[in-house]
């Protein structure tokens, strides 16, 4: 019995001897590369830490090493940025951080790993910006598990820029507007075209110029007014042959006040931000029966021009939202039967008309592709797009070549 327990002894004494040799050849062999190499960038410069605490398993929850150095006030100097806004850009180790932007005159602003790129640049001059980035991954516990900070400074020297997504635009289609730069107010933009609508972007503004069925074609100059900053520029709009289709006379069915109240005030509302992304969607399976700007004729007179798309749409299909966005209007109208309006920020609505039942409700938010309603056969399936009240091609925004998808990851 004797001779049994000094042998588990013995075997118990080299299992550790073993154990603890291999706890301290891996404790060893595990160095500075076992962190986190992909550098944080501002600005596409690569950012070097100032300060870092890290903890490295070595040997599961059991042994670990631990990596140091206390921050300091060493400031990484990036240089000027004059043509653009830099953005910070976090790897995909960082599970978290914390960001600290100083401007020229003290005042700090302070945002989360999300927010790190929404900074408004007001003023030019000397920035510094202090990023803390964290990897804590507690559902992988053989990572390595701490913080990096960052401290570097740099100057803003940005000039006001105005830029058109087209300088020649055909009747039917958006324009957007951008505005960069160190701006000191908010833009609004005069022109015969119809109102303008802005959303705050990274780097300025965007805003989006309707140029309807009608617009004159030529030039249209169009004064741009931003805090101190004010730009002349000019957008020539170019003819749209619209094909003649001959219709029936319309038989009045009144409601035209009815439809004026209901409708022309939500021409002067909008939501404030950018709630579509992307293309539009058809919001009908059938086949377009009269496209956007036909040139209705009546016993070979002219009586009007179609502002949106009529869809050959047969008794008890689903109609469905182009884009996602806020319904701002779900009813009956006499003139124009089961109505449907969505907001989709900066100006922009979707306008749905012709519905034997409308599903949707006011005030609730949709998706692209969401159910408003269903067709019947008492009215045409029509899709209006309006900026404001100006009615431009739908069909555009579908195909994604409307100004409304210019550069929308701005």
């Amino acid at each position: 019995m004797r001779k049994l327990l000094l042998w588990l002894v013995m075997v118990a004494v080299m299992v550790a001897v073993i154990l603890g040799g291999a706890a301290a050849f891996l404790y060893s062999r595990t160095g500075e590369d076992a962190l986190p190499q992909q550098p944080v960038t501002f600005g596409e410069a690569a950012l070097e830490p100032n300060g870092w605490e890290w903890v490295v398993p070595v040997l599961g929850d059991k042994v670990s090493k631990t990596y140091q150095s206390p921050t300091n006030l060493t400031v990484q100097k990036l240089g000027t940025f004059s043509e653009s806004v830099p953005q910070l850009a976090l790897p995909e180790w960082v599970t978290s951080a914390e960001v600290e932007i100083t401007a020229p005159d003290g005042t700090t602003w302070t945002a989360g790993a999300e927010d790190c790129n929404t900074y408004t640049y007001t003023q030019n001059g000397d920035y510094e910006i202090v990023v803390t980035a964290y990897q804590q991954l507690a559902d992988q516990p053989g990572e390595p598990r701490g913080w990096y900070a960052y401290r570097a400074g740099y100057t803003m020297q940005l000039t006001p820029t105005v830029k058109l997504s087209t300088d020649r635009a055909a009747q039917g289609s958006v324009v957007a507007v951008m505005l960069s730069g160190i701006l000191d107010g908010e833009p609004s933009l005069e022109t015969d075209l119809g109102t303008v609508w802005f959303r705050k972007t990274a780097s300025g503004y965007m805003g989006y110029i309707p140029v309807t069925y009608n617009a004159e074609s030529g030039d249209h100059v169009m004064t741009l007014t931003c805090g101190s900053l004010t730009s002349e520029i000019t957008l020539s709009v170019s003819q749209t042959q619209y094909d003649n289709i001959d219709v029936e006379a319309d038989e009045s069915t009144g409601g035209a006040e009815e439809y004026r109240n209901a409708i022309w005030p939500l021409y002067t509302t909008s939501e404030a931000g950018k709630l579509w992304n992307g293309n539009f969607q058809r919001p009908s399976a059938s086949e377009v029966a009269v496209e956007y700007g036909a040139v209705q004729m009546v016993d070979g007179q002219r009586s009007g021009q179609a502002t949106g798309l009529t869809y050959a749409a047969p008794a008890g299909e689903t109609v469905t939202a182009p884009q996602a966005g806020k319904v701002v209007f779900a009813g009956n109208l006499t003139l124009t039967g089961g109505t449907v309006v969505i907001d989709h920020g900066c100006g922009v609505k979707s306008y749905l008309f012709g519905m034997q039942s409308v599903s949707a409700q006011q005030g609730q938010t949709v998706a692209t592709g969401d159910a408003l309603g269903v067709t019947g056969e008492e009215h045409d399936l029509i899709y209006e797009l309006r900026i404001g009240s100006k009615s431009v091609d739908p069909e555009q925004a579908i195909r994604g070549s409307s100004g409304l998808q210019y550069r929308e990851s701005e």
